[in-house]
């Protein structure tokens, strides 16, 4: 990096040229490699996107030899994360419904999703019409002999404000009289009193320019948002979720129409700001952790989160 610097000023490229020129030659093949940060694109999303359909009833446990059922078991309701990612063992699930709810993304992350310091939003679940509102998503049996691991699993997993509660669970597609049961599940809700509830700022173009810039130690907070809306366009074909799509589609528009000239602006002032140190070593040694940072997890999120604060003040 230090010979790179001299060679710029050796070449007489002058102090308002000079971010350009850093800019494209060390940074902009980097940003533009990573810019999918592990999210498909909508077509992507669609031509390869989740197996789960494919393989939902084919694979109805997770373990190879699982126990046999009991009338001891519980059912896990998953309607967010847990749709595509069920990080325990399970002996059987079943696609379905909780019903009189609404799934929305009004729960701050700060540990999966999001930091402390820039909160992602991922979903929780709010009292709706009993007879019109329905969340979809997936229940999954426990062992009795896995129970108490599972639950101890969850509730470390689920920490940030959700409590376990209790409801029924109906299968998809809506079953005829006489057929399969409604079941009791549990499953976890963040409530209004915990500290990491989003509060007032609900609207969708808010949400979504959250999502946009924030990740945690779980990925990107849109991966999590895409992850949630190809599940359930795959497990539940003409279902409708309009938060969850609003969403989606104002966070593609981010992607599509802002984030390119957003991390250009964002790098182009760290590059600039460093660039003010007097010593070319010091400088040479900014610059190659500025690199190192944008290619880390969090990177662009971190630098996105600047240029959308950037843009607000001015």
């Amino acid at each position: 990096m230090l010979g790179y610097l001299q060679g710029l000023r050796g070449a007489g490229s002058g102090s308002e040229q000079m971010p350009g020129d850093i800019y494209n030659e060390l940074f902009a093949d980097v940003l533009l490699a990573a810019k999918g940060n592990g999210c498909k694109t909508k077509e992507q999303d669609k031509s390869t996107g989740f197996s789960m359909l494919r393989s939902f009833d084919a694979e109805a446990s997770n373990q190879l030899e699982p126990p046999a059922a009991t009338d001891a078991d519980v059912w896990i309701f998953g309607y967010g994360s847990l749709v595509w990612k069920a990080d325990f063992p399970y002996i059987d699930r079943r696609r379905g419904f909780v019903g009189g709810y609404k799934r929305r993304f009004y729960q701050h992350s700060i540990d999966h999703r999001g930091i402390p310091e820039r909160p992602g939003r991922v979903v929780t679940l709010l009292p709706g019409d009993s007879g019109r509102d329905r969340v979809y998503g997936v229940a999954y049996r426990i062992a009795a002999s896995q129970k108490g691991a599972v639950l101890d699993h969850l509730d470390y997993r689920e920490k940030n404000g959700y409590e376990r509660c209790s409801l029924e669970f109906h299968g998809y597609p809506t079953t005829a009289a006489g057929g399969v049961e409604p079941i009791q599940v549990i499953m976890y809700v963040a409530t209004q009193a915990n500290d990491s509830y989003a509060g007032d700022v609900w609207q969708v173009p808010c949400i979504a320019k959250q999502i946009f810039c924030s990740a945690g130690p779980s990925g990107p907070n849109r991966e999590y948002l895409f992850n949630l809306a190809a599940a359930m366009e795959q497990l539940f074909p003409g279902a409708v979720d309009e938060h969850l799509e609003e969403l989606v589609a104002c966070v593609r528009r981010h992607i599509a129409e802002d984030e390119d000239n957003l991390m250009r602006h964002a790098v182009l002032q760290e590059i600039s700001a460093i660039l003010q140190e007097e010593q070319l070593p010091e400088q040479a040694k900014q610059l190659e952790k500025l690199l190192e940072r944008c290619q880390q997890p969090g990177g662009r999120e971190w630098l996105l989160h600047g240029a959308l604060q950037s843009r607000s003040e001015s």
